[in-house]
């Protein structure tokens, strides 16, 4: 009885032995199945942390992973889904936009400052007085004596014209004193008390005779017109015309009043 019980147990005994030396392989083969899941879960969830359109970094534990038995297939890692073209074409014009330099600081320098400096007016400058006059002066040879001064003789014609005029103006008071005295006033009109003035005209030729005798303004009474020109043949002929007037006769004319209070 006791025999079988012994062979039963060492064949029993014998399957474990079997077990464990294939234990290690299993652990083995799982082990790099389950390195490569994580490889690629890495590579197609963990995107690099300087994008910065992505999302934060996720931390991966190993309590994340699942233990597969063995003979299980392996497990292929699940295609990334294709990131649509709107999101790469901006980020592709993100990248490409060029960053906006920084203007440059507008700096004056020093030499524009001093052009724009207003410069001050110029300060009128006196003119210097001519001094032409005396550079002729002092240019003229002092060794030339002056020629002495000629007295030339006085003009005559200036000395005769006032002697002409002195000559004309008493030749004028004559024949007026003369017509005075020779006036003829009719003893008609005194009586009818007629008074007026009137202006004859005449010639008096180079030897003192009176002609072209005639009324040059009517007095407006027939008798003292025709008195005047009595009055002036009266004192025909009158004194010569003075050589020192130079004349071959004189035209002339003079008034004559007829006033009964004279």
């Amino acid at each position: 009885m006791n025999a079988p019980l012994v062979g039963k147990d060492n064949q029993t005994a014998g399957l474990p032995t079997r077990k464990i030396a294939s234990l290690p392989i299993g652990f083995l083969v799982s082990g790099l199945l389950h390195l490569a899941i994580v490889s690629a879960l890495i590579l197609s969830f963990v995107e690099p942390a300087d994008d910065p359109d992505g999302d934060a970094p996720i931390s991966l534990t190993l309590a994340m992973f699942e233990t597969l038995p063995e003979g299980s297939a392996p497990i292929t890692p699940q295609a990334e889904p294709p990131i649509p073209q709107e999101e790469k074409t901006e980020k592709s014009k993100k990248d490409s936009e060029p960053v906006p330099k920084p203007e440059p600081k507008k700096t004056i320098s020093k030499k524009t400052e001093r052009e724009f400096e207003p410069r001050p007016a110029p300060s009128k400058v006196p003119k210097p007085v001519k001094t032409t006059a005396r550079k002729v002066t002092e240019s003229q040879p002092a060794t030339h004596p002056e020629p002495a001064p000629t007295i030339s003789p006085a003009p005559v014609k200036p000395l005769r014209s006032a002697i002409a005029a002195r000559e004309e103006k008493n030749y004028l008071a004559m024949l007026r004193a003369r017509i005075e005295r020779k006036k003829y006033y009719p003893r008609t009109s005194q009586r009818r008390g007629e008074e007026g003035r009137v202006i004859v005209g005449f010639v008096i030729r180079k030897n003192g005779e009176i002609t072209d005798m005639a009324i040059v303004r009517s007095s407006g009474i027939r008798r003292l017109d025709d008195a005047a020109l009595k009055t002036l043949r009266r004192i025909t002929p009158f004194e010569p015309i003075p050589a020192a007037l130079g004349r071959g006769q004189w035209k002339l004319s003079i008034p004559l009043s007829y006033n009964l209070q004279d």
